[in-house]
């Protein structure tokens, strides 16, 4: 008897979301379509795999048992999908990078990446957007080439370039009467409301960059907007914003200013790899990483 193994992965799909509604939302099928398919593949193998109820569904004892196999089915198959995408990106000269969507702003990365097109014009260089912990599953289950990561990451099985490191910067309204500061001191800010990035989006980067403003003791606002970048507008005259010091490439903004922390705590803007063959053009951009960041020797872990 051989078994559809689409069959395979919609029960253990079913399984795992406990819900026929659940599983058919997650495969974007019908419900009524999806129950007979499992009636079907039931029927196959002579046995049921799960009770069904009016409010609740749950294993048999077989059910279980067959979920194991299932699961294993479900992983080959997604496995298999992504290396026929990668060949097939690799056939038509693509090159997969990922990169938080506030990068776009650091010069490294836009000089690598404008050298890189012009010195190869028939690779098609293909950004995907993301925050630092979601692109390093990514990178590992190599849906993308490289990354473009920041902050000081567990990247176990990567290999890794520091491109820069990055302070704090304060926004503030040029109105303020810090605006015309150089530097700021951390000790300035105790007990004051200061608007950051919500810290789960990157909890290691969160705490190394507030690091000398928690020692401060300021007061954070943790606001979803700022994860995208420092503001260009403050929400009140006195406002305060924290966001990594990218040097004044805005510089010419109109209502706010931006003024460096004194003794910040730096973290690096690194471009990762998997420690596995990349392609052609995936090394090449790999090289020209190596270039910018070779002041600082590469990390390996």
């Amino acid at each position: 008897m051989r078994i559809d193994p689409k069959l395979i992965i919609h029960f253990a799909v079913i399984a795992e979301e406990g819900s026929f509604t659940r599983a058919a939302r997650r495969l974007r099928v019908a419900q009524p379509w999806l129950s007979a398919r499992l009636h079907k593949l039931e029927e196959m193998l002579g046995f049921r795999l799960i009770e069904r109820t009016t409010r609740s569904l749950s294993l048999t004892e077989k059910g279980a048992e067959f979920l194991a196999a299932a699961r294993n089915v479900a992983e080959a198959s997604e496995a298999a999908d992504c290396l026929a995408l990668q060949l097939g990106r690799s056939n038509r000269g693509v090159l997969r990078i990922g990169a938080p969507p506030y990068s776009k702003a650091i010069r490294e990365r836009r000089e690598l990446i404008d050298a890189f097109a012009i010195a190869h014009p028939t690779v098609s260089v293909e950004i995907e957007t993301g925050w630092s912990l979601a692109l390093l599953g990514r990178l590992d289950r190599r849906d993308i080439d490289l990354a473009f990561i920041m902050g000081d990451l567990d990247i176990t099985g990567f290999e890794s370039v520091i491109l820069r490191r990055f302070g704090v910067a304060l926004t503030m309204a040029r109105d303020h009467p810090w605006s015309a500061e150089p530097t700021l001191s951390p000790k300035a800010l105790a007990g004051r409301p200061v608007e950051v990035f919500v810290r789960n989006l990157n909890p290691i980067l969160w705490d190394t960059l507030y690091a000398p403003l928690i020692d401060a003791g300021a007061a954070f606002i943790e606001v979803p907007e700022v994860a995208e970048g420092p503001p260009d507008r403050m929400r009140s005259p006195d406002a305060l914003a924290a966001y990594l010091d990218f040097g004044g490439y805005d510089a010419g903004l109109a209502d706010v200013v931006r003024i460096p922390l004194a003794a910040p705590a730096l973290v690096p803007f690194q471009l990762v790899r998997p420690v596995s063959q990349l392609s052609n053009a995936g090394e090449d951009f790999w090289q020209s990483a190596r270039l910018i960041g070779g002041k600082e020797p590469p990390l390996t872990r």
